[in-house]
């Protein structure tokens, strides 16, 4: 019986360096959009946080309705009403729910931004690790506008900044495929 392996080149077209392009390409796209949009950007980011904690707590509920002898149904049961009640806010009043967002992603992004400098000074030297170095430097600076911005300007700061941490992640990737393409063959 033959044996079957799977390299990234049996399947056309789905090789790294062109998924690299194509994701990249994709997310300096969507960055770009956030930028030219902030509020259209960061109101779709709360809409899609609250269809999140809806679904979250739908299932919470559900699995505390099912397991109701279970030891930790309180817990379950509680944490699915807090997360349907923080659903039903982000829907209800998405401005509220983008402050929020704001604070919460700027300290997502400054711990991205620690993960993507470690990276830099972690791949091997012949890997184009200034486009690593020079992206988390950006998405700690964008991490740290985030946490200090004003309430009044926090929605377009949410947009923009999320758009350029896209636009910024998309061209790393794309410059990861262009080394892989040209380094790797």
């Amino acid at each position: 019986m033959p044996t079957t392996s799977f390299e990234e080149n049996d399947l056309p077209g789905c090789s790294l360096d062109g998924w690299c392009f194509w994701v990249g390409g994709l997310l300096a796209l969507l960055g770009a959009a956030a930028i030219a949009a902030p509020w259209v950007a960061a109101t779709a980011i709360a809409y899609v946080v609250g269809f999140a904690l809806l679904a979250g707590g739908v299932s919470q509920l559900g699995m505390a309705w099912a397991t109701f002898t279970w030891r930790g149904f309180w817990l379950t049961l509680v944490c699915g009403a807090f997360a349907l009640v923080a659903g039903t806010a982000m829907f209800a009043i998405p401005t509220a729910g983008v402050h929020v967002l704001v604070t919460f992603l700027g300290i997502l992004i400054l711990f991205e931004a620690a993960a993507k400098l470690m990276a830099a000074f972690s791949v091997p030297r012949n890997y184009p690790w200034g486009w690593l170095l020079v992206d988390g430097l950006i998405t700690a600076l964008l991490g740290g506008l985030l946490l200090t911005a004003r309430e009044d300007l926090a929605g377009v700061y949410l947009g923009v900044i999320v758009g350029i941490n896209l636009l910024t992640s998309g061209l790393a990737l794309v410059g990861a495929g262009w080394w892989m393409r040209r380094s790797l063959g």
